[in-house]
């Protein structure tokens, strides 16, 4: 893969990478931030063919294929796009790729995550630290009156 295709910032590593020329079910890998990528490129077949297609779909590892929710998808079919990135925002863990290829010589896929990144603080959060906050300051006051 061209890594000059998209530039690289020091704080997006390589988790990893998936290479290859055939249809799978890749193995389990890990993102421990938030932002992470999804860095993706193939070849199509030198071979004439009807049909071009590369998707890959990427689901959290413990929902499995069947019935769940994927978390990122990527689908060219017969386009003339060959490379791309794609962001996945707000989603940390394990996860796994379906890769389906047909017409394509090889691809190669690289997922990295920016170790920059820091979990957005939930907003319904500031009411019950409120609230908490609140009522220690009434215990306290009523003990100090005591």
């Amino acid at each position: 893969m061209c890594d000059n295709a998209i530039g690289s910032s020091e704080n997006w590593v390589e988790v990893i990478r998936f290479e290859g020329n055939e249809s799978t079910q890749t193995e389990s890998f890990t993102c421990n931030h938030v932002e992470w990528r999804i860095r993706w490129e193939y070849v199509p077949s030198l071979q004439p063919t009807d049909s071009i297609f590369f998707s890959v779909f990427t689901y959290p590892r413990e929902e499995g294929v069947r019935g769940s929710m994927y978390v990122n998808s990527i689908m060219e079919m017969g386009s003339e796009k060959r490379s791309g990135t794609s962001y996945v925002h707000d989603y940390q863990g394990t996860f796994f790729m379906f890769i389906n290829v047909i017409g394509t010589e090889n691809y190669t896929i690289i997922v990295e995550q920016d170790i920059g990144s820091i979990p957005e603080f939930p907003s319904w959060m500031i009411l019950p630290i409120f609230f908490g906050a609140t009522l220690f300051g009434l215990i306290v006051k009523k003990k100090l009156k005591t």
